[in-house]
């Protein structure tokens, strides 16, 4: 694993959260691994479905950022999964993402999720938006404010 990887990974309160581990990039292609523990299930023993998005959406968008341009990076704009099977409490999956296209504002991707033994768990695609990187000093994304929040704020003035 190469720096960059490992600190994406620390980086990530959600992705420690998950326990996910061995995230690999290289030029368009992205994989990481995780064993299905107590945390990701819902009923019945099974990984919860969001959290099968979850690892798909962080995968693919790790496989798009290996195409952002300079001074940018990667946010999803639409993500699609299909589920298979269900994932149990114990199973190894391994999570595969590739670039299917790369253009100057988006790049289209899909995933795999499957077991140990290679088993589809689920599949997806996503498309990823390329967003330029502001000055150090301000928010990533500015933040919005419903009309309601302005009414009340007008009030107390």
């Amino acid at each position: 694993m190469t720096d960059m990887t490992l600190t994406a990974l620390n980086a990530s309160p959600f992705l420690k959260l998950l326990n996910v581990r061995d995230l690999e990039r290289s030029d368009g292609r992205a994989q990481l691994a995780v064993k299905i523990e107590d945390q990701h299930l819902r009923s019945r023993g099974i990984m919860h479905g969001g959290v099968g998005a979850a690892l798909l959406d962080t995968t693919m968008g790790a496989a798009a950022s290996t195409k952002t341009p300079d001074r940018h990076y990667t946010v999803t704009v639409q993500l699609n999964v299909n589920f298979i099977r269900p994932a149990w409490r114990g199973e190894e999956l391994q999570i595969t993402a590739e670039v299917l296209h790369s253009g100057q504002q988006t790049a289209v991707t899909r995933g795999e999720i499957r077991t140990s033994l290679n088993t589809l768990v689920a599949s997806g695609t996503a498309t990823f938006m390329f967003v330029r990187d502001p000055a150090p000093d301000r928010e990533i994304l500015p933040r919005h404010t419903d009309r309601s929040d302005r009414d009340v704020a007008d009030t107390k003035s």
